[in-house]
């Protein structure tokens, strides 16, 4: 379901739409409909855990979720996303009316809800307007260690989206320490030390923290412990390349 960039369009990186849905009728009809989105790959889930999953995998630019789903819901995924993934948009497309309900979703982050059916125009226009919006935090060139250390120094509280060559990872920072890290599916110190050694990276970040902690040394340590990582992952690159020289 990967979209194509139209003829002649400009060279940018593509965007990741995920499609939440569990009406196996109604996920074709939106990914036929929104084809017009050349400059989108569209990935899709049938349910919350799914999403979820796709996730863990895959760097996702915007998620249009449904509500009522089998095995996780759209109130839980968007709880989970909320907590995990703060800086990504959300859209909902519900045929849920009560107001309470609504404003749940509403209080969680979510940007939009837009009722059942909906009109795919509507629906493109929401899509694109939500990866336009400007990040609430981004920086560039500035190194993750850096980073991490004025966050420190001010006893900050955020959540990271670590963006590099190698894919996407996030680390969550709790009164200037970082408490929880996560990229594919490690996490943990060990995800920490394999952000720690990205080059070139973007990264993106809200000032809020909600996950549980995983980590407990203070940070200095963990950065020490990090450049450690980083030599023995080098030592480790070098053998394999002498070993291939010689077999």
């Amino acid at each position: 379901m990967n979209a194509t960039p139209a003829p002649g369009a400009p060279n940018v990186p593509m965007k990741t739409a995920l499609l939440v849905e569990d009406e196996p009728s109604t996920l074709r009809f939106y990914t036929a409909g929104l084809k017009g989105l050349q400059e989108f790959r569209l990935l899709a889930a049938q349910n919350g855990l799914e999403a979820l999953e796709v996730l863990q995998a895959e760097a996702v630019d915007v998620v249009v979720t449904d509500l009522n789903m089998p095995v996780l819901d759209g109130y839980g995924l968007i709880a989970i996303l909320a907590e995990r993934y703060p800086s990504l948009p959300i859209i909902v497309i519900t045929s849920v009316a009560e107001p309470e309900q609504l404003n749940q979703v509403m209080e969680l982050g979510v940007l939009r809800v837009i009722p059942k059916p909906p009109r795919l125009s509507m629906l493109m226009e929401a899509i694109r307007a939500a990866v336009a919006a400007p990040s609430p935090g981004m920086t560039r060139g500035l190194g993750l260690p850096s980073i991490l250390q004025l966050l420190n120094w001010e006893r900050r509280s955020a959540t990271l989206t670590v963006r590099g060559a190698e894919g996407t990872g996030y680390l969550y920072v709790r009164e200037g320490e970082l408490i929880h890290a996560a990229v594919g599916k490690e996490s943990g110190l060990l995800a920490a030390y394999r952000l720690l050694s990205w080059e070139g990276i973007q990264v993106e970040f809200v000032f809020k923290c909600k996950v549980r902690a995983t980590i407990d040394l203070p940070l200095p340590e963990v950065l020490m412990n990090q450049a450690l990582f980083r030599d023995e992952q080098a030592l480790e690159r070098d053998k394999r390349r002498t070993d291939m020289w010689h077999g």
